[in-house]
């Protein structure tokens, strides 16, 4: 399962958000806390305008080449998929697919359909919509097309149901399908008017074709865009009549235009520093949500220095992970307890542990180190602790901003790549696979430094190829122990997604496989 995000998720705006910004279904996570705002909801079908802001443009606002975080908010607010996660959940319950069975082999997933739903464009949606929709993802062929390359045969056996069938068991499948990044239905008409040479892909760089409570009515690269409510939306209405979207890359900016009444949210990097004077403001409030973004510090393995395990190990004693996340996150991060994300393996499992401080660092070793910056200034103060923390132990370390685009190329060129390299990451879905995989597993998207271990990558596909949990998990977890066991890669810290509200909007929740992101359909407020 490959994965190259080009990403705000990585490469715009916080690749590595740390900013106060996916697990096997069935376990829970803390979930949502709505907004504690005085004002009522508005009325379905009012006319307000919620204003929001991104720190960058989002890459694309086609779902099927669109990898990012900075921009799902465009994506779920326009598009739907045949399943979804619950907010404040990793359980799986339909969204356009009323119900659905898979077959006691795990190869055969029916899907029964709403009705009554019809796209932007008037198109009714059913059964063909679905396939012509699954169709054009593995026709575009980009990074988030593997997650239907399982599929052996699609089928319609009527107007409503939607069969498919799988080459072989991948137990993460319903998770591709729940996830912000799965695949997203679309009008069958929009996409034969629109194919051109590149099956639609230049007109849904500014249009969307879905069935979503909004839709995009601008698309204003580098200053704007605006989702205007789809009055044929087959679910409740939207209270907000509008949604207007700046392109705002300066976060203080952002905090300007949010205490002088401009702006009705900042969606993630808000300065930790400066949370307390928004708690102290009668206007704003502060929502936390559990999330999935972890703080990682990958070790360079593939070059000496960091090719030798014992140094590893001496940099994992060194850098005391639990006094470090007490001081950069506060309350709103805790240290990692496992090596997945919190909550995507049953508790206990997977555990990590951090040695106790008795390092005898021979020589003065020097080693280069790297970190992505988010706009918070959070990564950066953590990469300054982990300097101090080695330096302090006999280390000498030269610490440099790296842009995300750089850290992609660092698989094929890990010689000059730096020997430490903080980020922070999510995984894809709400199921180990769609983080082991792509974290440690060999040639994974975001395996920097080219780890590599024959029986990881073993016990990770016996994970996916179950359909007892159970197993499953258990597999899953023993690749994460031998993994760790050699220190590629230290699991630092958990960090919460973090928003800062006007308390006039209402209703805010939050999925922890969503980063940055909240169903704007949910909200209400007097706009």
């Amino acid at each position: 399962m490959p994965r190259s995000r080009t990403v705000t998720r990585r490469l715009v705006s916080a690749a590595s958000a740390v900013a106060l910004g996916l697990v096997a279904v069935g376990c829970s996570s803390s979930g949502s806390s709505p907004s504690s705002g005085s004002t009522s909801p508005a009325a379905a079908g009012g006319s307000g305008t919620l204003h929001l802001a991104f720190l960058a443009d989002m890459s694309t606002p086609d779902p099927d080449v669109f990898y990012d975080i900075e921009g799902n908010t465009v994506i779920l607010s326009t598009y739907e998929g045949l399943v979804q996660y619950k907010p404040g959940s990793t359980e799986i319950e339909p969204d356009l697919a009323e119900s659905y069975q898979v077959s006691k082999d795990g190869l055969t997933y029916t899907f029964h359909l709403r009705q009554g739903v019809t796209f932007h464009d008037g198109t009714p949606f059913d059964a063909a919509a679905v396939k012509a929709s699954f169709e054009r993802r593995l026709a575009v062929n980009s990074a988030p097309a593997y997650m239907l390359t399982p599929i052996k045969k699609m089928s319609t056996p009527n107007k409503y149901t939607f069969v498919v069938t799988l080459k072989q068991v991948v137990t993460p499948f319903l998770d591709y399908l729940a996830s912000s990044w799965g695949p997203k239905m679309l009008s069958p008409t929009a996409m034969k008017a629109h194919a051109g040479k590149d099956h639609d892909q230049t007109y849904l760089n500014t249009h969307d074709i879905g069935t979503g409570p909004y839709t995009l009515s601008a698309f204003v690269r580098g200053d704007h865009y605006t989702l205007t409510r789809y009055n044929g939306y087959w679910g409740p209405k939207p209270a907000y009549q509008t949604i207007d979207i700046a392109i705002t890359p300066d976060m203080n900016s952002q905090i300007l235009a949010l205490k002088a009444g401009d702006q009705d949210a900042i969606l993630h990097s808000f300065p930790t520093a400066e949370l307390s004077g928004v708690q102290s403001d009668p206007d704003l409030t502060v929502d936390n949500f559990d999330s999935y973004l972890t703080a990682l510090l990958y070790m360079n393995v593939s070059k000496a220095p960091l090719s030798n395990l014992a140094l590893r190990k001496e940099i994992a004693e060194a850098i005391d992970v639990p006094d470090l996340v007490k001081e950069v996150y506060g309350g709103y991060g805790t240290v990692s307890a496992s090596m997945y994300p919190k909550g995507i393996l049953p508790p206990g499992m997977a555990p990590v542990s951090y040695p106790a401080k008795s390092v005898h660092v021979t020589g003065v070793p020097k080693l280069t180190f790297g970190y992505t910056a988010d706009d918070s200034g959070l990564q950066q103060r953590l990469a300054e602790l982990i300097q101090q923390k080695l330096s302090a132990a006999g280390f000498s370390v030269s610490v440099r901003e790296v842009q995300n685009a750089q850290t992609y190329g660092y698989p094929t060129d890990v010689k000059h790549a730096p020997d430490l390299l903080l980020e922070t990451n999510t995984p894809d879905a709400a199921h180990p696979d769609t983080w082991a995989r792509i974290v440690w597993g060999t040639g994974g998207g975001l395996n920097f430094f080219n780890y590599s271990n024959p029986k990881v990558d073993a016990l990770l596909n016996k994970g996916r190829a179950t359909t007892n949990k159970s197993a499953s998990d258990a597999d899953y977890a023993r690749a994460g122990e031998l993994m760790a066991a050699q220190y590629p890669i230290l699991f630092l810290a958990s960090s919460q997604n973090v928003m800062v509200w006007r308390k006039t909007v209402t209703g805010v929740t939050f999925r922890p496989e969503e980063p940055w992101t909240v169903p704007m359909a949910s909200l209400g407020g007097t706009g």
